[in-house]
């Protein structure tokens, strides 16, 4: 089961400890983790097993759209269903506030993320040059990936 993330400082080093795991140097920090947390259009939710955060994902709602912000699954997780199952709460949870739409930007070189998002159900819509400042993967674009909520219900 996924839940929804209450701020606690227990959390935050939780999540940036799961951060460290997946992301190496390029985690977010505990400030950073902090200020989402602060941010009233922010939302974070996790899959725990054993009480333990083993995956997360952070968006922003901001009218019609949810940003997917971050996302990650603890490594020795991987390949159980962890990632889809908190996209799929996010897209729940986003429908339920009034979103037309799940957004999200993925490294163009990250082939298991971005095949991850099309069996999800994301499109490629774009790609944003030079998006990552530095990036542990050959190149800085980034692809937009959408989805589209309004489609999904009409099914």
């Amino acid at each position: 089961m996924v839940e929804k993330l209450e701020f606690s400082m227990q959390t935050i080093f939780q999540l940036a400890n799961l951060e460290k795991k997946c992301f190496g140097k390029d985690a977010w920090s505990i400030a950073a983790l902090r200020g989402e947390f602060e941010n009233e259009f922010s939302h974070f939710f996790a899959k725990r097993i054993d009480g333990e955060i083993v995956g997360y994902v952070c968006i922003r709602i901001m009218y019609e759209e949810s940003q997917i912000c971050n996302i990650c699954v603890e490594p020795n997780f991987r390949r159980r269903g962890y990632a889809s199952e908190l996209l799929a709460e996010v897209e729940r949870f986003s429908a339920d506030e009034g979103c037309e739409r799940c957004e999200l930007e993925v490294n163009v070189s990250n082939e298991p993320a971005v095949e991850l998002y099309k069996k999800c159900g994301y499109a490629v819509e774009g790609v944003r040059k030079n998006f990552y400042r530095r990036s542990r993967y050959a190149t800085r674009d980034a692809y937009t990936m959408v989805l589209q909520l309004s489609e999904r219900t009409e099914q």
